[in-house]
């Protein structure tokens, strides 16, 4: 009996355990080659090699670390303990496009965020007289990063766009063109930071610095030294490939989750309960035994990394052609997740977004680089353009092109002013439609990405 169990193990394990070694082993040899191709390339693969990609800067070079002594002054920020700072936080993300929308209590208050904050905003611009940046960042702790130094760019960001609607009202226009100068170079900090949500914060920090400009525009009359200042500045932000760096980072942070084992998984970051931390857990480390036994988890390890390395060289394209990475994301994403490839199908979903949010933030740089180029037509011939051909060739060689669609940027005078305007992502002309406005489009859906001039 003993002999004929024996035999039957044996067979057994030829049947089943030869086959599931031999099909984990080609999981295996697949998946280190592509790491290994990965590294080939100079790219990182875990977080200890993010770091070192991050490119360091020697100390005397580094605005962020002088950056960081302004973070340490900063008051009154985004705080519920103080009423005062709750109201002008709210603000932020309905600041008006003109400065004399501003009610007398919104100016008073905005007035006292600036005042109190100046120390701060002092320091910053000192800081940001150095060449280079390189936050005080340790990636080996992958997810759980922390990243502190985000919210107070966009706070200081805040400030100066604060100021420049006091300024505005104060009849200090010519001031307003440092201050996006300003904002700008916060933003540039970002730059070479390797994570998505620095990506997303450095572009919320331009959209600032471009609303600002349309406040100023919206105020008066620019001289030729503002727009040349502002249009320096503006330039300067057209640093490439952002997306595809951002995604280059989150791909060697997720990678090692793969991998690695609970015990690695806790030391990164301790759970507050282990049975809460394992609940609906995408995690390998948190799956079923069985499931890592079968390789399920490196058959989704692979299917992640060709993923990515498709997504990523997409995304690498010029306008408007990388959108076809957010299509490829949102494919491939929703096919994972119909095989039950739970960590790739989450990724690979989550960054079907990434290109549209970058194509607007491009289309908001060039439309205000349009605009520029508009006020200084109209600095020289006292009118108004009635098409942007004829800014062509001494304001700027050509027509900047929609992102979206490849085609030149729209213009439309109005009555009193003009609008320039991208399609968006719905590629939809709804004439220079606002957000704010969607409803009185035709599916109360569309609009059109705007910058507008009411004077």
């Amino acid at each position: 009996m003993k002999r004929r169990f024996v035999r039957i193990s044996v067979i057994l394990l030829l049947l089943v355990g030869l086959p599931l070694i031999g099909w984990r082993a080609f999981l295996a040899i697949v998946i280190n080659k592509k790491l290994a191709d990965i590294r080939a390339a100079g790219l990182p693969t875990n977080g200890e090699e993010l770091n070192r990609w991050y490119p360091a800067v020697p100390d005397n070079q580094n605005a962020a670390l002088v950056l960081t002594q302004a973070f340490a002054l900063l008051k009154t920020i985004n705080t519920s303990s103080d009423k005062r700072s709750e109201v002008v936080w709210k603000l932020k993300d309905k600041f008006p496009r003109r400065a004399d929308l501003l009610t007398p209590e919104q100016v008073d208050l905005i007035r006292w965020h600036v005042e109190t904050n100046f120390p701060a905003m002092t320091k910053a611009r000192e800081a940001l007289k150095l060449p280079a940046s390189r936050y005080p960042v340790d990636y080996k702790r992958l997810f759980s990063t922390e990243l502190p130094h985000l919210a107070h760019l966009a706070n200081l960001a805040y400030l100066n766009q604060c100021k420049s609607a006091l300024e505005i009202l104060d009849g200090r226009n010519g001031v307003v063109p440092e201050d996006i100068e300003t904002i700008l170079a916060l933003a540039h900090s970002l730059d070479s930071e390797p994570c998505l949500i620095s990506a997303v914060v450095r572009s919320h920090m331009t959209r600032m610095a471009i609303a600002t400009l349309e406040m100023r525009v919206n105020s008066g009359s620019m001289n030729p030294a503002e727009i040349a200042t502002v249009k320096d500045a503006f330039t300067l932000m057209h640093a490439t490939n952002i997306p595809a760096r951002a995604l280059i980072g989150e791909r060697a942070m997720t990678i090692p989750y793969f991998r690695m084992s609970r015990a690695e998984a806790y030391r990164i970051n301790p759970p507050k309960d282990e049975e809460d931390s394992r609940k609906n857990s995408p995690w390998p480390y948190n799956g079923p035994a069985i499931l890592r036994l079968i390789g399920y988890y490196e058959l989704d390890f692979g299917s992640y990394l060709i993923g990515m390395n498709k997504g990523i060289a997409a995304l690498s394209n010029a306008p408007p052609d990388n959108l076809r990475a957010g299509g490829y994301f949102a494919r491939i994403g929703e096919e994972s997740t119909k095989r039950r490839r739970s960590l790739s199908g989450h990724f690979l979903s989550l960054y079907a977004s990434v290109a549209q949010r970058e194509n607007e933030g491009v289309a908001r740089q060039r439309l205000a680089l349009a605009a520029l180029a508009v006020e200084s037509f109209r600095n020289e011939s006292s009118r108004l353009p009635e098409t942007l051909e004829e800014l062509t060739p001494k304001y700027f060689q050509q027509i900047p092109e929609d992102p979206f669609t490849g085609m030149e940027l729209k213009y439309r005078r109005m009555d009193k002013g003009y609008i320039t305007y991208s399609v968006g992502s719905d590629l939809e002309d709804n004439n220079g439609l606002e957000k704010a406005d969607k409803k009185e489009s035709d599916d109360r859906q569309s609009y059109d990405i705007t910058f507008t001039v009411e004077r």
